[in-house]
């Protein structure tokens, strides 16, 4: 009996519970995508960091290329695959050429480049849900104005002021004002974790990126040895 009030008043709340329905549907879309990201991402990284940075200081580049290209899903994959292909001698590719310094410049670039277009693809839809998280609140108390009204609208035909005349008008106020919370919890929750998330994998590109360059510049000084 009381699901059944809840759905009447969910197709009774007209465009304002519209609205908060389709919110909560992208919302819900939005954090399983990336979720389903964030998983894989975490996978690729876990199999591609310390062992691709390995390669590097054995001076295997050809393996520690195809390692990051075959886990295309990491952010530190792809960072280290940018700095690869910059520090690579295309001529010689089992060796380093006499233009280190200036390959190593070109290395750093693509890195630091690469870690801001995997840092936006990271954050791809965060905006969303902030937003959401900001607005429907404010989506549901409208309903909840809206319900309210009513009520007294209600009471001015009847002339009463009793619960039977406003409990309809009430109940629909309180229904718009739950769900609206139940789009923005949810919403703000899962922002929060993704921006932590964010940040962790910026951390680890970053690291990556940096132990890449200490393992390339003591290969080289290895092969001038």
């Amino acid at each position: 009996m009381m699901e059944q009030g809840i759905f009447h008043f969910i197709a009774q709340g007209g465009i304002t519970m519209m609205i908060l329905v389709m919110l909560s549907i992208f919302s819900l879309a939005v954090i399983g995508e990336r979720l389903y990201t964030f998983y894989k991402a975490q996978q690729a990284t876990e199999q591609v960091t310390e062992k691709g940075l390995q390669y590097v200081a054995d001076g295997k580049m050809a393996e520690a290329l195809r390692l990051c290209e075959q886990n295309a899903g990491s952010p530190v994959a792809k960072v280290l695959e940018a700095g690869l292909l910059a520090i690579i001698d295309q001529e010689y590719p089992a060796l380093f050429s006499k233009r280190f310094a200036r390959r190593l410049e070109s290395c750093k670039g693509a890195m630091q480049r690469t870690t801001s277009t995997e840092i936006s693809r990271l954050e791809r839809y965060l905006g969303s849900l902030a937003t959401l998280g900001n607005v429907s609140p404010f989506v549901g108390l409208f309903g909840t104005v809206l319900g309210i009204i009513r009520a007294f609208g209600a009471m001015a035909k009847t002339g009463s002021g009793g619960l039977g005349t406003v409990s309809a008008g009430i109940a629909e106020a309180l229904v718009a004002t739950a769900a609206g919370l139940f789009v923005a919890i949810p919403a703000v929750i899962a922002y929060n974790y993704f921006v932590g998330r964010v940040k962790l994998f910026t951390a680890a590109m970053d690291n990556a990126a940096s132990e890449m360059v200490d393992r390339l510049l003591d290969r080289a000084a290895h092969h001038e040895d």
